[in-house]
């Protein structure tokens, strides 16, 4: 037997309710539905006539993941079982598209050794899927985005599925294969974090909006940086609900030169030299000189406005001396 998962059911609380009816009567005992009795559960079909597969890489459930190690996590799963589903029943890859005969139900017939998706009951326990089965791996790949599936307990409990929902997805090997990745992600962050010099430190710390200045000790850069890339997301600020080993990524790998004129136009708007409008539109004072802050760095780092480089480097300087006094 290989790599098993389950999709169990959603128990319902009697919720203090002194009516008895059916429903009240099985939360007391912990059930669903009458025992021995189970829900038959079809691929569901949306309105455009589409069928949820779980096995497209560019369907909703796809992308409503907002995480970016999840979204790749989750597309490399579907490439995986895409062909794995194709060698087994021997179709192509495109014949597993939602709008395919192979997830039209209907035309399966007891005993015909066609490749259809079709029916499946889902009891009042926990319902196992074999992953190294074919038709299993097809039942559960379907299932695990059908509406009435929640894609986890956590999920549900959220309130990411509607109140006609009557099983969740069990995985915890997608879980913890989800968290590895991140945590390597993240601990390739942190040793590049390690290598790099105090300077750069401080310059790609207030590039992520981290509150740095030119005094803030070595070490309380460093663990301001640490902290936020164990971070789901930036909290606050005008990266807030950025994803922060991106956001570090993005400085981290910025040619030396870009990254300190990033850096000076940072400061330039957080000493008030420049002013950020609607838009991201930058003014210095009433007259707007650039589109956005990539704009303005791109000018800069121009070898024909070195001037304006030494003009701003000037002011900055001038604003912070102003600031000490």
């Amino acid at each position: 037997m290989g790599k098993s998962v389950k999709i169990s059911p959603i128990k319902r609380s009697p919720n203090g309710s002194t009516v008895q009816t059916m429903e009240t009567g099985l939360a007391t005992k912990g059930l669903t539905r009458a025992p021995g009795t189970g829900v038959f559960k079809f691929p569901y079909k949306e309105t455009s006539g589409k069928y949820r597969t779980g096995l497209d890489e560019k369907g909703a459930h796809v992308l409503r993941i907002s995480d970016p190690i999840e979204k790749e996590a989750e597309i490399e799963r579907i490439k995986r079982w895409k062909e794995q589903i194709s060698t087994a029943f021997n179709v192509s890859i495109e014949d597993l598209s939602p709008t395919s005969k192979f997830w039209n139900y209907t035309l399966y017939v007891e005993g015909y050794d066609e490749a259809h998706a079709t029916p499946v009951k889902l009891q009042d326990q926990d319902n196992y899927f074999d992953l190294s089965q074919p038709r299993q791996l097809l039942a559960f790949c379907w299932l695990r985005v059908h509406p009435t599936i929640a894609s986890s307990f956590q999920a549900y409990e959220r309130g990411e599925f509607g109140p006609d929902c009557q099983f969740y997805v069990a995985d915890d090997e997608v879980d913890n294969a989800v968290i590895f990745k991140k945590k390597q992600i993240i601990n390739k962050a942190i040793a590049e974090l390690d290598t790099m010099t105090p300077t750069k430190r401080k310059r790609v710390a207030r590039l992520m909006g981290l509150p740095i200045g030119d005094d803030t000790m070595e070490e309380a850069v460093y663990i301001a940086i640490d902290s936020v890339l164990k971070e789901s997301e930036i909290k606050t600020g005008a990266h807030r609900g950025v994803n922060p080993i991106q956001l570090f990524n993005r400085f981290a790998h910025m040619q030396e030169a870009l990254l300190e004129i990033s850096d000076l136009v940072e400061q330039a708007t957080i000493h008030s030299i420049y002013r950020v409008k609607q838009g991201g539109k930058i003014y210095e004072g009433e007259m707007k000189i650039a589109a956005d802050k990539s704009e303005l760095v791109q000018f800069l780092a121009d070898e024909d406005n070195q001037e304006d480089l030494i003009a701003l480097k000037d002011k900055l300087k001038a604003k912070k001396l102003a600031h000490t006094s």
